[in-house]
Order: structure tokens, then sequence, then C-alpha cells
């Protein structure tokens, strides 16, 4: 009698799941094209069908994400990892939002969790966390050491080469930090992240190199006339032209 209501249930709810998967699949494309309020909305029709599927929160949580919705993003990157303990993706996710709200600690114990899952096959996203991790806790030699490794799986990131050239100058590694971040900002060009270009400059600059520095700060204010760093770079403009 139990085989046979349970039986009976899932019959009833299979065609749900089966909408649920299509529109996670929907999601997943609007996504993967950067089409985030569509993506979130196919989404959020996933979850309503399936609350059970971690593949659904862990997505929403990165559209989320992407739209700096830090709160949300974190309540559905935890939901997945309830739902699957060994979601290494989602637990790396959920990492990165403790990350940007400054909560160091507990990520990197949640990212060393993962960096013992030998079957995970992103491991150079769990060592650049780790590394973005130290290095906001100002453990410079550790953030070092996890972003080089993390470099030597992906050497084309953005955001890893961003910390790696960052790493190396608070460690007063002018000339290596300078290169790192000249990388760096070939790198980061596609998204359009101007961090790497201040800092580059920041290099030259304890360098001595004015011609260099200069340029990278010209580079900065023509490209980037609102960014964060036009008032610390017109600064550091006025101490070249002395």
């Amino acid at each position: 009698m139990a085989l046979a209501t349970l039986a009976a249930c899932a019959s009833v709810a299979k065609p749900d799941k089966d909408r649920a998967n299509l529109h996670l699949q929907i999601g997943t494309g609007y996504l993967s094209k950067g089409q985030y309020p569509q993506a979130i909305g196919a989404l959020q029709k996933a979850e309503a069908l399936d609350s059970s599927n971690p593949y659904i929160f862990n997505n929403l949580g990165l559209a989320y994400f992407v739209r700096g919705k830090l709160k949300e993003a974190e309540g559905k990157f935890r939901e997945a990892v309830r739902l699957d303990a060994r979601y290494s993706d989602a637990k790396n996710n959920l990492a990165r939002v403790l990350i940007d709200t400054k909560r160091y600690s507990e990520a990197v114990r949640i990212l060393n969790e993962v960096e013992g899952d030998l079957t995970y096959s992103n491991p150079e996203k769990t060592l650049s966390n780790l590394g973005m991790a130290y290095f906001e806790m100002g453990q410079y030699k550790k953030a070092e050491d996890y972003l080089a490794r993390s470099l030597g799986m992906r050497r084309e990131s953005c955001t890893t080469s961003n910390y790696y050239g960052r790493t190396l100058l608070e460690m007063k590694r002018y000339k290596d930090s300078a290169k790192a971040l000249d990388q760096a900002i070939e790198f980061c060009r596609a998204t359009k992240f101007e961090e790497p270009i201040y800092f580059s400059a920041t290099s030259y600059f304890s360098l001595g190199d004015r011609e260099k520095s200069r340029a990278r700060i010209e580079e900065l204010i023509t490209n980037y006339p609102k960014s964060k760093y036009v008032a610390k770079a017109k600064g550091m403009l006025e101490l070249l032209e002395q």
C-alpha cells in the first residue's frame, strides 16, 4: 500500500519536474548569454515547480550574484548546499558571496572542504577564491600561493590575475606586480573591469617609472571617468607633475 501510494505521488509530480527541468535549461541558457533578468524569471519558475533540485538553486544564486543581489544569492546557494552537501560548485559560489560580504573565515572553511573534493572539475575556482580570501585577510604569502596555483590552471582569468598582481603590490614586489597587473589589464578588457589599470599605475609609480604610471592613469581617466579610482588616480597624477 505504501509503495503504491508513493508511486502515485511520483507520477503526479513528474510533469512538474519535467517542466522545472525545461525552465532550468532555459534559465541556464539565458544566464550563459548574460540575459540576467530573463534568467531569473525562468529559474524562479523552475524553483516554483521543483524545490528539491539543487541545480536550480545554484543557478538562481548565480543570476542574483551577477545582479549584485548578494543576500538573495547567498540564500539560494545555501539551499543548494542543504539539498546536496557534496555540491562543490554551490559551496564555491557560496564562499565567493561570503568573501564579498567580508566573512572570510567562514569562506575559507567552506573552501577547504571543496579543496578536498578530488572529483571537482574546477579546482582553479577554489584556489582563486582561497587566494582572494587570504588577500582580504592580509595573509599575502598564502594568497600568492593559491592565486599562482589557480593561474597555473587557468591563466587568462581577469579576477585571479588582478588579485595576484595586487598581492605582489602589497608585498612591495613592484616589478613583478607591474608585470602581473599589465597582464590582468588585457584579460579584463572584455569585461571592462578597470581595477588593474589603477594598481598598475600604482606599481609603476612605486618603481619611479613616471612615464608608464602617467600613461596608465590617463588610460583610466579617459576610459573609465566614473571609476571609484579616478580621484586617487588624479591625486597620483598631481604628484607626478610636481
